[in-house]
């Protein structure tokens, strides 16, 4: 059997100036790092809360930015899912309306207190409706409607509830008097429950 002699990769007298050039090249490249993440953008501020900024405004102002809802400034609505009921507490999961909003708001806690109204809203008999339906259109036919202004009948019936009646997995439309857009716990002035 031949032995072949093999050439080693690197030269054995060298093998230390090879470590100390590698161990060099990591701390510059550490160090060039380091130095690059950490600039500050020409607004000042955090560097990812300013870049977020930029990648939301550049968004916003492009075309695909016109097909994201707008979110008004003063929202006193919102509707979502019951997620939890504690006492006077209902904790609302909602689905966002613009996905550049703070995620922290996808779940409000609503305050129920002596003043808030709730009601539970439950379909209609469709019969019922359906006569109701025929009775409306034959008022609006013989023109009683603008006369007497008739509203037109709703699907469904709305009865007083407390908040014992509501649990996990209802809908609900949450109303306050006051601006709620940017608040994760508020009083409710009215709730209701699909």
């Amino acid at each position: 059997m031949d032995q072949q002699q093999t050439t080693p990769l690197v030269c054995p007298a060298h093998t230390t100036q090879y470590i100390g050039a590698v161990i060099v090249g990591i701390i510059v490249g550490a160090g060039a790092s380091f130095v690059y993440f950490k600039q500050t953008p020409a607004g000042g501020g955090s560097s990812y809360q300013a870049g977020w900024d930029a990648a939301r405004a550049r968004v916003e102002q492009s075309a695909v930015g016109g097909m994201i809802p707008r979110i008004p400034d003063d929202v006193r609505t919102i509707s979502g899912t019951v997620t939890a009921v504690e006492g006077n507490r209902i904790t609302v999961q909602l689905q966002p309306m613009n996905l550049f909003e703070d995620p922290a708001l996808d779940d409000r806690i609503a305050i129920v207190i002596a003043d808030t109204k709730i009601s539970k809203f439950s379909k209609k008999d469709p019969e019922a409706f359906q006569s109701e339906m025929e009775a409306f259109a034959k008022a609006m036919q013989s023109g009683k409607t603008a006369t007497q202004g008739m509203p037109p009948p709703e699907p469904f019936t709305r009865a007083p509830a407390d908040v014992a009646s509501i649990v996990v997995g209802d809908t609900l439309s949450v109303t306050a008097t006051e601006n709620i857009k940017t608040m994760k716990e508020f009083s409710a002035s009215e709730i209701q429950v699909q």
